[in-house]
């Protein structure tokens, strides 16, 4: 499958989800945003029409550059209850489109994924999420398809297992391969379209020209398409997998082996606006790159969700986004 007709797919799927109510809700949010950027006033019109809900933050694998695999999360670890998680879809899903069911951590290690999918499915929702794929095998792959989730993301940075475990420690290749296979086939069993099979591979020093070869592997074990991304870096430690500047978001400062974000950094983010995070614990993050929490809106447990939308936190963080963003650490590293 080419990327136009996987596009093409993809966007057929997420319109099947759409109502009035849910556009018109899309249009508020982004007639909100601008007037907000260019006025420089505080204006919130809408509720998010995108939602990443975390599973669970806990991972079997140790993944130098992230807060989950190399222990340095200050979060609590723990899954999200069907309670929680119900209560969250209940508030929003007459505005939502699309959800991630991803944060921190490996989704399927809850044992309620499939399930969260179909409460999700059956909202009218777009569903993907994305993983290292250990813990899909026979005894829930019928499941996931079964599920209604329309993709999901497999994470494959290296073309054999001595590659993969550079960045993937104590992961296995032979058991994403497994997966992918699985997920083929349990397709082809229910005579399901869903969920389109995304590969994804982080480009790091020594994957970064390996790229057709991860390309063939995808495709040859049951991929839609395979994607390569921009690794984000948080310590000088790990610098030595960084690639060359044609496939990194930063530039190297060899003298004193720093990293300097190589985009311009603008007042302005259409994330804040369009779509939140909800971690397992319930509480309310801006977006993905708030890894350990430090700027929650809130805590869906205790607080009502939609008050949370429009809380004092939530209008400051806001305000701070469009008039002085290199003041916020995690969006120095943001790709967006």
């Amino acid at each position: 499958m080419n990327r136009l007709h996987y596009i093409y797919r993809y966007s057929i799927s997420v319109t099947k989800s759409l109502t009035i109510q849910k556009l018109v809700n899309l249009v508020l949010l982004r007639v909100s945003f601008f007037l907000s950027w260019a006025l420089k006033i505080h204006v919130i019109w809408g509720k998010p029409a995108f939602l990443s809900i975390e599973p669970t933050n806990m991972c079997n694998l140790q993944c130098p550059e992230c807060p989950t695999g190399n222990k340095t999360s200050e979060v609590a670890k723990g899954k999200i209850s069907v309670e929680t998680y119900t209560n969250i879809i209940s508030a929003v899903k007459k505005q939502l489109i699309f959800l991630n069911l991803y944060f921190q951590g490996e989704p399927f290690l809850h044992e309620k994924m499939p399930q969260l999918i179909s409460i999700a499915q059956k909202a009218g929702i777009t569903v993907s999420t994305s993983t290292n794929a250990h813990f899909i095998d026979s005894s829930n792959v019928d499941a996931i398809i079964l599920s209604g989730l329309h993709k999901i993301i497999i994470s494959l940075d290296g073309y054999d297992q001595k590659s993969y475990e550079i960045y993937r420690k104590k992961g296995s290749f032979d058991t994403v391969i497994s997966a992918l296979e699985l997920l083929q086939a349990a397709k082809k069993r229910h005579e399901s379209k869903t969920p389109l099979i995304e590969v994804q591979c982080l480009l790091f020093k020594h994957t970064e020209n390996y790229m057709q070869e991860i390309k063939q592997i995808g495709k040859q074990h049951g991929a839609d398409i395979v994607v390569f991304k921009t690794a984000q870096f948080y310590s000088p430690e790990n610098i030595a997998m960084l690639p060359t500047k044609k496939h990194s978001r930063y530039i190297h400062n060899k003298d004193a082996n720093t990293l300097t974000y190589k985009r311009k950094l603008k007042n302005k983010c259409w994330r804040m606006w369009s779509s939140v995070v909800c971690a397992w614990n319930g509480d309310v993050v801006p977006c993905c790159f708030d890894k350990n929490h430090t700027y929650t809106y809130g805590n869906s447990n205790t607080e009502d969700f939609n008050d949370i939308l429009q809380s004092k936190k939530t209008r400051a963080f806001k305000t701070l986004v469009h008039s002085n963003r290199k003041r916020i650490p995690m969006c120095t590293n943001c790709s967006s």
